[in-house]
């Protein structure tokens, strides 16, 4: 028999542990990982990394209710979707049927499985009232229900859902079916998940059963209350939505949504470890926007941004005034705001109150923040004729033998 040396075991443990540690340690599957900061990479920038929300799932998005993605993390990549699959199958519904139509329960509806609302094979239920089973309780009845109705079959209303995903250039996304469990071919991500929340959203109708917190079916002569799935609705300050998930394949999902006075976000967790762990991460995300990302003035109306000699006279200036506040939303991992004015370099009289003298710009990096009127704060009139004279003699003299011929321009911003 041969023998094995010390050292030769000693070296295959330590391969071993080096494999066993590269397969569980979170950290090393997470080193691979694209995540963003504002559209731009932590392993780029130091600082952002610093920075970043302290979150673990394996994939997510927080973008704000106008579309601009904040913070991601492997955005691009295919995952299975569980049940927030349903924000298509709801955006579908709502595209093609009233919320009074009348929607009869098939057999094949009622023993769909997983959650559900007991649906009882032959009842009748109003489109409204499925669509808040579905969203609310995730109720997998009456996706297929409404799918049935919608689509003429399940095979027919997922083929809409699919050409509506290319509508919405949802370019990871394709669907097996209207309630997402488990199937091949049926994956998203989190960015395509992050944007179909947005359009979700600004449907009222959507964004009104989405945060309810409760939902009442009857069904087979009983009437159940079922709470929502969204534990983030009641709990986390300004929370209006959206849509939770399970699935072996998918893990623990949220699409969480939150608006506070002018500021909205999207958070999308996908992967989550547990149902705790899902809304723990999304509040993460989202404490985490309403930190860094707040509604901020640039620009004070009344602010004098310099005094604009005019033309007529030897030494008056008026007062170039900006023309109103401007408050925007302001990401401050952005780096510094600075303004900049384009002004005229004078002005002839007469000179009227709002009369436009320039344009104040504020800006954030390459960002674009605000742009502002910037305008006379006071009307000058032109010299009388006696004045005029005065000041053409004063000017010819001071040309002659020297001192200022016109006041300067004095800049204040």
């Amino acid at each position: 028999m041969r023998r094995v040396s010390t050292a030769t075991r000693c070296a295959h443990a330590l391969m071993i542990a080096l494999v066993v540690l590269n397969m569980s340690c979170p950290s090393v599957a997470r080193a691979s990982s694209v995540e963003r900061i504002g559209g731009v990479s932590i392993v780029e920038d130091a600082t952002r990394a610093q920075t970043a929300p302290p979150v673990a799932m394996p994939a997510g998005v927080l973008r704000t209710a106008d579309g601009r993605t904040l913070w991601e993390r492997d955005p691009d990549v295919e995952r299975a979707m569980a049940s927030t699959t349903k924000i298509m199958t709801a955006l579908v519904v709502l595209d093609r049927a009233d919320l009074t139509d009348s929607v009869t329960v098939s057999a094949q509806a009622a023993a769909v499985g997983e959650a559900g609302v007991d649906l009882v094979a032959g009842e009748t239920h109003t489109v409204e009232h499925l669509l808040e089973a579905m969203l609310v309780r995730s109720a997998n009845d009456a996706a297929f229900a409404l799918a049935e109705h919608v689509g003429g079959d399940v095979d027919g209303f997922v083929r809409l859902m699919n050409d509506k995903a290319a509508e919405l250039n949802l370019a990871n996304t394709a669907f097996a079916n209207p309630h997402g469990l488990d199937a091949p071919g049926h994956h998203t991500s989190a960015a395509d998940l992050a944007s179909l929340a947005n359009i979700a959203m600004s449907d009222p109708r959507f964004a009104a059963i989405v945060g309810m917190q409760s939902v009442s079916v009857t069904s087979g002569g009983q009437t159940r209350m079922y709470g929502s799935s969204n534990e983030l609705l009641g709990t986390y300050e300004g929370a209006t939505g959206i849509k939770t998930g399970w699935t072996n394949d998918a893990g623990y999902c949220v699409v969480a949504s939150a608006q506070r006075a002018e500021i909205g976000f999207i958070a999308v967790v996908l992967g989550g470890t547990s149902e705790k762990d899902r809304f723990a991460q999304a509040r993460e995300l989202l404490d985490w926007g309403y930190e860094h990302y707040a509604m901020t003035e640039v620009a004070t109306a009344e602010t004098t941004a310099a005094l604009v000699p005019v033309t007529d006279y030897l030494d008056r200036t008026v007062p170039a005034l900006v023309a109103a506040s401007a408050t925007v939303p302001v990401f401050d991992l952005d780096g510094e705001i600075t303004v900049r004015t384009d002004m005229l370099s004078e002005v002839d009289a007469p000179v009227a109150a709002g009369d436009r003298l320039g344009t104040l710009t504020v800006v954030q990096g390459t960002r674009l923040l605000a742009q502002v009127p910037i305008v006379a704060g006071a009307e000058v009139p032109e010299p009388d004729v006696w004045e005029g004279a005065g000041i053409w003699f004063t000017r010819l003299w001071r040309w002659a033998f020297g001192g200022p011929v016109q006041a300067s321009a004095v800049p204040m911003i």
